[in-house]
């Protein structure tokens, strides 16, 4: 007659698992292997966040003058600060940014803020879409050929220089780091651009993103 038998395990080293001095010992390299890493990454995740949100402020300005090439009557992108946020709405002209309804208005990336001091799209009352330098609202304007423009009326040939300008975009953790969107030409073509080294030669207000 066969009898079963169940063997009786013993503990071994292999499986009794770590010592509290090893998981102590490996919890302290976890930490230094973060506090290496952390600054990068957050200089990573920030520096993703200001290219996010300028590639989107972008597309705003190129919807926009598509818009009004499609309706034949201006339209504009308005952004503003709004918090810790900079929101952005596409709309007619005709349609003040205070009367845009909320839904409509988009946030940028988190912390993402408008950098006054290197912005020179044109700042507007928000109730009256009227070019003021007290306004809470900046501008980027295209008339019915998609021209950018000072007054929604002005046609691409009358149009003022004003009309052209850049949005300049910052986060608070890259002092240096900024970018800009720029409307470029009198016919409304847009490109991207950073923070360079020297302020603008021919500008003499020490624009650093052109």
């Amino acid at each position: 007659m066969s009898i079963n038998k169940t063997p009786k395990r013993r503990a071994t080293a292999s499986n009794a698992g770590f010592t509290m001095l090893e998981t102590l010992i490996i919890i302290a390299i976890l930490g230094i292997f973060c506090a290496i890493a952390s600054p990068s990454w957050l200089m990573f995740i920030n520096n993703h966040r200001l290219k996010v949100s300028v590639d989107r402020a972008s597309w705003a300005m190129e919807l926009a003058q598509s818009n009004a090439k499609r309706d034949k009557t201006s339209w504009q992108a308005s952004f503003k600060q709004v918090g810790e946020n900079v929101e952005v709405a596409i709309h007619k002209s005709e349609i003040f940014p205070a009367k845009v309804p909320a839904s409509q208005w988009k946030s940028l990336e988190y912390q993402i803020r408008i950098n006054e001091n290197d912005t020179t799209l044109r700042k507007v009352n928000e109730n009256t879409n009227k070019v003021t330098q007290d306004g809470t609202v900046w501008r980027a304007m295209f008339n019915y050929q998609g021209c950018p423009v000072y007054n929604k009326t002005d046609e691409c040939g009358l149009t003022s220089i004003l009309a052209k300008g850049n949005l300049t975009l910052s986060h608070p953790n890259l002092p240096k780091g900024d970018r800009c969107v720029i409307i470029s030409t009198l016919i409304g073509h847009t490109r991207t651009s950073e923070r360079q080294s020297k302020p603008n030669p021919d500008n003499n207000k020490n624009r650093f993103c052109y």
